[in-house]
């Protein structure tokens, strides 16, 4: 199985378009603003966040972040991102990383290779320790978190708050 991580450029198409489709917009916590948009929308979205990866274009309360698709082969198999620091807002309810996997490509070990490959990419953004944000109810993400070294650091109103120290 060849699972290998892509950035998000202004020039991905349809595959990654018809993926996001597949991802609730509020998928336990993990915001797709790309579900129910036309494919146009999707142009502007992708151009906009190319520019949040660097910093440009950001609102007052948002922070750089990266996006990321995971491909197996070369098919997109899930959706993750990485935010470059946290704000106090992140730091109490939030953290680095957060991930969602298409409803087909479900059940697959696709959630834990994910968190994998992005602490991967944190390690290399020198981002220690990695904060994760989890809604309780979701206990699959729950255990993959701790299966990738999280410990609960503490229990926010929304999230089980897990740090990974590198």
């Amino acid at each position: 199985m060849s699972l290998h991580l892509k950035a998000l450029t202004k020039w991905d198409g349809r595959m990654i378009y018809e993926m996001l489709q597949e991802i609730d917009d509020n998928d336990h916590g993990f915001k797709n603003e790309v579900k129910g948009k036309t494919y146009e929308e999707y142009g502007e979205w992708l151009s906009k966040n190319e520019q949040f990866s660097r910093g440009s274009g950001l609102e007052t309360w948002m922070v750089p972040q990266t996006i990321y698709w995971m491909y197996y082969d070369q098919t997109p198999v899930g959706y993750g991102r990485i935010r470059h620091w946290l704000n106090d807002n992140l730091k109490e309810n939030s953290g680095h990383i957060g991930y969602a996997i298409p409803l087909s490509q479900r059940g697959k070990g696709y959630g834990n290779e994910i968190l994998r490959l992005l602490i991967h990419e944190c390690y290399d953004l020198k981002i220690n320790p990695i904060q994760i944000g989890v809604n309780p109810s979701n206990k699959p993400s729950n255990k993959i978190v701790k299966r990738n070294g999280g410990v609960l650091h503490k229990v926010s109103k929304t999230k089980n708050i897990y740090h990974i120290t590198l």
